[in-house]
This record gives structure tokens, sequence and C-alpha cells, in this order.
């Protein structure tokens, strides 16, 4: 940003104002804004040389100015809210400055909080007044600003950090409001009594934007219930009629009525639900608690809602052939590099999201907005009473999160029919994953293959050091499933028993290879040959599974003989994706979620447990890191170059990911917490074996195979 000076009389209407400026006026603008001046208009000022007054760095403002240099879209402008509100509540006696654009005004005037409001560009003068400024333009593209939610990037510029109430305040014109309700009284009446849905499929880039196609098959999944209805701004789109009436959509279009941002707010308010490409519809959506999902491709959703309790992002699992979703690109007039590849118009990874994943997150956000919802009051592993804060709704099930002990779990509990789960006949989001596993446990080979394929998988490849140095006696194999790690059990040496919840899985284990299998869904309904004292007992995939965790795990210990080990397995908390993208919600397709998985383990949540039942030695770790694995949580670029000589080199993608997985060598073989299966060992009494030395050994020799191989070809 920077000082003009006017070098002779200017009138002109720029930004939303009218400006009247005299000889030798001086202007703050920020730079972007003056490149939106007029030619002839920029050479009427030259640049003043202005000493500015300090950035704030967090001191105390009663008694003194703060001036936040803004321009703001209007979305940007209603996430500056909380941060303005909450400076203001910590120091009382200060005065509070903002400039903003004339198009985001509107949501700003009124506020109690703000003092004054100041056009973009400001006159220097109501600059040099202020004690402190915020510098909080030309945001676009700066690390800073693109790695954190727009709430979360003003409360940092501001030193708040953290609010009570992070949502944005939104002011509800009441004249506009009486205007707009006649229209949606006539609407709901027209449909029955039917609640009002509005759908914003327009975004400010065609990048963002949702295919019309969408929001037809929507609505038809949420006919029964909601009648849609369409509130763009005059200036989004003049095609929106045209769209309607080509895909058959039923929806009211009451962009019409739409004058200015005031119109938008007060439908957001006369609507009982919103789905949203567009972010300031969702900020607004958001401020007002309405249910919301919010449809996004190229952008990342958390880093849009994450301030948001009454709002679900739908995100794309996609992987295109010249990106991965979601690729940060902020397109503005004309389709993605993606989509041109593809030649069609909307982004491919926005139209490979499934309707009926957004009609079962309309359903989700519903949820959120109940005040009133049974919680739980007592942790099922720590038993810590108190607060337990939700962490997520996903699949009309709430996941808590224990502030004590760290575990997350479903309340109230949900159980999985495992027999329709092997048939799939499971009729919610979890038809829509990447997969369950059943299927392909189900794709069985003769013998040897089989013990040949599952040995080389990660995480049982990274077992077979292990298992070599623990005593061959009698193994329980819970959740057993089709048998498979029972071969390698077998082959290894051990006496192998296997439970396992599904019939179908039972006799396929039974008839084709022949196991010492039964059907059980507790360790109650083991037959009396069954329970005996056991040497091992696995549990792959099955804790997180469990309904009573501690429970579970006391019944395993009383199955254990003195030195008996357990080595169990669950999803990791913090494997490489997340720990590279933090833990992000609402992730539809890993069918991490209830009634599938409903319970979510930390390392030490799991190490807590385990000594809590009273095994003695407790070891955590996970599969080893793999190539693979890091590419699900960093998307390599390509980039330009520029060598000594000024010759220019292209770097493709490919070949940054060459590099890459070169680079990080060191990971695959010593990291022992971001893979993508998390492992315990756990020994009642006193173990004879260093299992510490032997795991770092395991995660080395697995990861060199797994890899590399074993490099015997002739």
């Amino acid at each position: 940003m920077k000082v003009w000076k006017a070098k002779g009389k200017i009138e002109l209407n720029f930004n939303g104002y009218d400006f009247k400026i005299k000889p030798g006026d001086k202007f703050l603008f920020a730079d972007d804004v003056f490149n939106l001046l007029p030619e002839p208009i920029k050479s009427a000022f030259e640049q003043a040389h202005s000493v500015l007054p300090p950035f704030y760095r967090g001191e105390n403002l009663n008694g003194k100015t703060l001036l936040v240099i803004a321009q703001a879209a209007i979305g940007d402008a209603l996430c500056m809210t909380p941060a303005l509100r909450e400076v203001k509540k910590r120091y009382p006696e200060m005065t509070l400055n903002v400039t903003i654009s004339g198009k985001a005004k509107p949501v700003l005037e009124g506020l109690p909080y703000i003092d004054n409001l100041f056009p973009m560009p400001i006159l220097f003068k109501e600059v040099a007044k202020a004690d402190y400024i915020v510098k909080v333009i030309e945001m676009v593209n700066a690390p800073q600003f693109d790695n954190l939610s727009l709430v979360d990037y003003y409360l940092w510029k501001l030193y708040i950090y953290k609010t009570d109430k992070e949502t944005p305040d939104v002011l509800i014109n009441q004249a506009v409001l009486a205007e707009m309700k006649e229209a949606f009284d006539k609407i709901r009446e027209a449909s029955g009594g039917k609640k009002v849905l509005l759908f914003h499929y327009l975004a400010s880039s065609v990048h963002r934007t949702l295919p019309p196609r969408l929001l037809k098959e929507i609505e038809d999944l949420i006919w029964n219930e909601y009648v849609p209805v369409i509130c763009s701004m005059p200036e989004e789109d003049i095609t929106v009629e045209t769209a309607l009436d080509a895909y058959g959509i039923r929806a009211a279009n009451l962009s019409v009525f739409m004058k200015d941002i005031r119109y938008l707010i007060a439908s957001v308010a006369l609507s009982d639900a919103v789905i949203t490409a567009d972010t300031a519809t969702l900020h607004i959506a958001a401020g007002l608690e309405k249910p919301t999902v919010l449809i996004t491709g190229p952008v990342d959703a958390e880093l849009r809602t994450s301030n948001y309790p009454t709002v679900i992002p739908v995100s794309p699992n996609y992987i295109g052939q010249t990106c991965v979703a979601p690729c940060m690109k902020h397109a503005t007039t004309e389709p993605c590099i993606e989509a041109q590849v593809k030649r069609q118009f909307y982004s491919p990874c926005i139209e490979s999201i499934p309707p009926k994943i957004i009609y079962f997150a309309l359903n989700d956000a519903k949820l959120l907005t109940e005040k009133d919802y049974e919680k739980p009051n007592k942790c099922i592993v720590c038993d810590f009473e108190g607060e337990i804060p939700l962490f997520e709704l996903i699949n009309s099930s709430r996941v808590f999160e224990c502030p004590s002990c760290g575990l997350q779990f479903t309340h109230p509990m949900k159980v999985m029919d495992y027999e329709k789960t092997y048939e799939k006949k499971y009729g919610d989001l979890l038809n829509f994953g990447s997969g369950l596993a059943y299927e392909s446990y189900q794709n069985i080979e003769d013998e040897k293959i089989e013990v040949e394929k599952w040995s080389r998988v990660p995480r049982f490849n990274v077992l077979l050091p292990i298992l070599s140095q623990v005593s061959k006696g009698k193994l329980l194999d819970i959740g057993c499933s089709t048998g498979f790690f029972m071969l390698i059990a077998k082959k290894i040496g051990f006496e192998v028993y296997g439970m396992e919840a599904s019939e179908k899985a039972v006799n396929i284990a039974t008839d084709k290879f022949k196991l010492n299998v039964v059907k059980a869904m507790s360790f109650d309904e083991l037959p009396e040959e069954y329970k005996l004292s056991y040497d091992v007992i696995t549990a792959f995939e099955v804790l997180e599974h469990v309904h009573a965790p501690s429970e579970f795990l006391e019944d395993i210990y009383s199955l254990l003989a003195d030195r008996g080990i357990l080595i169990l397995s669950c999803p990791p908390f913090y494997k490489f994706e997340n720990t590279a993208k933090g833990y992000r919600k609402y992730k539809w397709w890993y069918n991490d979620y209830p009634p599938h998985h409903v319970t979510r383990w930390k390392p030490w949540t799991l190490h807590y447990a385990l000594k809590k039942v009273g095994f003695s030695e407790v070891h955590i770790f996970t599969e080893p890191l793999l190539p693979g694995t890091v590419f699900e949580g960093v998307v390599p670029l390509s980039f330009q170059l520029k060598l000594p000589d000024e010759k220019i080199i292209n770097i493709d993608a490919n070949t940054t990911r060459g590099i890459v997985a070169e680079t990080l060598k060191p990971l695959y073989l010593n990291s022992r917490l971001l893979g993508n299966f998390q492992y315990a060992i756990a020994v009642k009494g006193r173990s004879l074996i260093n299992f510490e030395e032997i795991i770092k050994k395991a995660i080395k020799y697995s990861a060199i195979e797994i890899i590399w191989g074993r490099g015997d070809k002739a």
C-alpha cells in the first residue's frame, strides 16, 4: 500500500464511493485498489512519501485508535467481524476505525463496535490519527492468508487468536426482510407448507461454480421436504433462468429481487437451510446459524468452514490428469485446466461429488443446529465426567472427543450389521466411500497365494519380524474375517483359532481353508473349546468397531496366558496425511465414521486404555510410512527452475514427485507413527523380548521390502 497525492481537482465514482478530491489531498491506497483506477485518473496522482503509524503488535488499546486497513469483498468483511467484535470487547475504551470497499460497507454499517467506517482509499489525515494500523489488504495468494480460514486470519492479524463466538455478525434490514417475507410466504403456501432451501450454485469464479445439473439431482432428493429457491445477485449471472429451464429445475428463482446484499441476507434469514458454493452466502448463513452445506472442490473446505458449528463442507475425493483436489487455485475467467483437458465447462472435481452425499450432508447440517441432544456424561475409556465436546456430526451420528484421554467416540452408539456389510447392503454414506474392505476379503485364492499376497501388504509385512521373535503357541485372531492372517500365523508355526461376526466370512474360512473359526460377536458367545489360555491374541482393525472398548480389552486380558501378548491395530489418528493437513472432519470417502467405526484412537489414548486394564508393557507404532502414503498428504507441484545462464527448465509434477519420494527416504525407514495402520503390542506380565528394538527393525525391514523388494530375482 502507498500514499498518493492528487495533483489537481478530481471527481469520480470509484469503489462504491463518490470522491471529491482537492489538489494536494493525500490518500492511502491498497496497491490493487490503485490499479483499478482508470489510467487518466492514475496520472492525476503522484506518489507521496508519508510515514505510516506503527503496525499493531498486540499492545493495550484502551485510549488508543486502531485503524484496520481493508478493502474486502462481502464475505471477507463478514469474516472480519469476530475479530473486530473481540478486540473492542477486550479494549472498550479504544477507537476502532475500518476502511472498506463500498460493496462490502453495508455488512459492517451499524455494528456497535466499529466507531468509524472509511472508504478505501482513505484520506491520509485519517490514517495519521491512528496510534496503530492493521493491514488486511492484498491477501489472496499470500501464504498466511491461503493457509488460514478467513476468520482465523483476521483473529491472527489482530492478535486475538480465539474468541467464544467465531461466526460473523450479520445485520438484517427489517424493511427488506418484510419485503422478502411476502415472496417466501407465497412459496411456502404454493408448495403445501414445505421448508425452503436456499441454493446458491454460483460462485465468484467459474472454477468453483456448481453445475446446474447438480441442483436438479439434489432437488429430486429433497423435494418431499424442501422447495429450493435461487437467490443470485444481479452481477453474478444473467443466465440463471435459462439454466433452470434447460435442466427442468423446479426451484423458484428469486434473483430478480436481489437488489443488493441486504436482500440476500434477508433471503438466507427466511430460509430453513442453505446449500452453497458461494462463500459470501456461506458466511451469512453461518452467522445466522442456518443448517448449511458448502460444496467446494478447488479450495480446501476446512479453510472456509472450520469456525462454523452449523456448516458441513462437502469436498471431492478427486485425482485428475492435471491435479488433485483441492488444487487451491483461484481461477476467475475460464474453466480450470482439468476441465479444459476434459473439454468441459465445470470443474471435474465438483462434478465427481455424488448428489446423495450432499443430501446426507444436509441432513447432518440440520442435526448440527439442534440445541438439545443426547450427550455422553462419561468417557467410555478413562471415565472422565464433565463436558465432552462434539467433534463432528457425520452419517447422522455425533462423534465426541474426550478432553481427558483424547478418545473420539460415537454417542449414542450405533450397531453395524456385518452380514449386511458383507452383502454391500448398507444404505447410507458407506455406499459412497472408497470401498469397505469386506468385498476384497472375499476375493480369495488358494492358501499359498493368499499367504504370499497378504504377507506383502504393509500392515502385515511389518509384523513378520515381530512374530518371528514370539514363542509359538496358541493364537486367537479376533475379527479374523476369512482367515487370511490366520494362514500367515499358521505358516509361522502358531496353533490358530479365529472368531468372526459374519457367518459368510466364517464359512469361507472353515470350508475353503479348514481353519478353526467360529461365529461370535462377543467372548460370551465363544464355545467352551475356544475359551482357552492363549499365548498371542490378535485383533486387526477391530477395536474401532467395538462399542465397549474397555470391557473388550479386559476380556482379552483375561484370555491371555501369563506373558501373553496382544497385537492389535486400528486407524491412526496421526498418519502422514492427517499430520500434513490436520485431522480433517467430514471425510465421507474414508469410512472412518459410524456405524462402521465408532471410536478413534490417538497413540496416548490407546496406551492409556491398555495400561488401565493391566498390561505391563505397551508399545505403539504404525506400519512404515511409504511413498504412496506421503502423496496422500502432499501434492507435488510443477515449477520453473532458472539456471545461472538464464536458461529455464520446466519441472513437471511427476519429476517433483520423484524428488520428494527420494528425499523422504529416511522417513520411510524410521518413522514410528506416520503410517496408515496403528499398532499396539501389549504384554501381560513380564516380557523376555525387547520389543522396542524389534519394532525399529521391523519398520526398517518392512519399508525396504515393500518399496524396493527383496532383490531375489536371478
